[in-house]
């Protein structure tokens, strides 16, 4: 029966029928293999770890993917409440914009009432002073009184104005002049002494605007040019 050294042992394929080792051989033979199966338990620990780690990976993998898709969940819900309340609230403040834009038409409308007493005959009262954007307000309400009445007298009643400056008075000139433009004759009435001594003061040209004391006494003038035969009214 040939001996067999460790050595050649491990490197065939397999053992020699009647082969046996010798005694020294045999041991180091059975440490060789307690080594290898120690290196074996020692790998298979390692990877046991290595699988043991990527499984606690993937259960916190999928716990972080689970934590996101409910965040993502609840960051789209709290978008689609926000967007709600923005609705609401630019539904209200459109709302609430209308209300004060309607308000606002009424306060010009009441500040600026043009009012038709008789036929081709209005009479617009003017109460205090007249700055850019209300006389520009005035003018475009009067305009388009005139025209849709055919009108050929207006009266600017001046009986609710205490006093007038330079602005005041050259936007008066500018309403009449207007209005001149679409064939309508412009008086004044209503001029107390104060608003008088104010015109001449400021050196204030009124033009061919006639003027008169009460408003009753400019209506009255108006009627007459009307009933005249011939309708002039210069």
């Amino acid at each position: 029966m040939p001996e067999l050294s460790a050595h050649d042992f491990f490197r065939m394929g397999e053992i020699p029928e009647g082969a046996a080792l010798t005694g020294k051989e045999l041991q180091a033979a059975f440490w060789q293999i307690k080594k290898m199966q120690r290196e074996s338990q020692q790998q298979q620990a390692f990877w046991k770890s290595v699988n043991d780690s990527l499984s606690d990976a993937y259960k916190k993998l999928a716990s972080f993917q689970k934590e996101l898709a409910s965040s993502r969940e609840a960051l789209r819900q709290a978008n689609e409440q926000l967007e709600e309340k923005v609705r609401e609230r630019t539904a209200e403040l459109t709302d609430k914009l209308a209300k004060i834009e309607e308000q606002q038409q009424t306060i010009r409308a009441l500040f600026a009432p043009v009012i038709q007493v008789w036929d081709r005959i209005l009479v617009l009262p003017i109460v205090g002073g007249l700055d850019a954007r209300r006389a520009s307000e005035m003018m475009g309400s009067l305009l388009e009184a005139v025209v849709n009445t055919q009108s050929t007298f207006v009266v600017l009643d001046l009986t609710g104005v205490d006093d007038v400056d330079a602005e005041t008075a050259d936007h008066l000139v500018r309403v009449s002049r207007a209005a001149g433009l679409l064939g309508t004759t412009c008086l004044l009435s209503g001029l107390s002494p104060r608003v008088a001594s104010a015109l001449i003061s400021l050196d204030i040209a009124l033009g061919e605007i006639l003027s008169f004391g009460k408003l009753q006494a400019a209506l009255q003038f108006a009627q007459r040019r009307l009933s005249k035969p011939t309708g002039l009214h210069t």
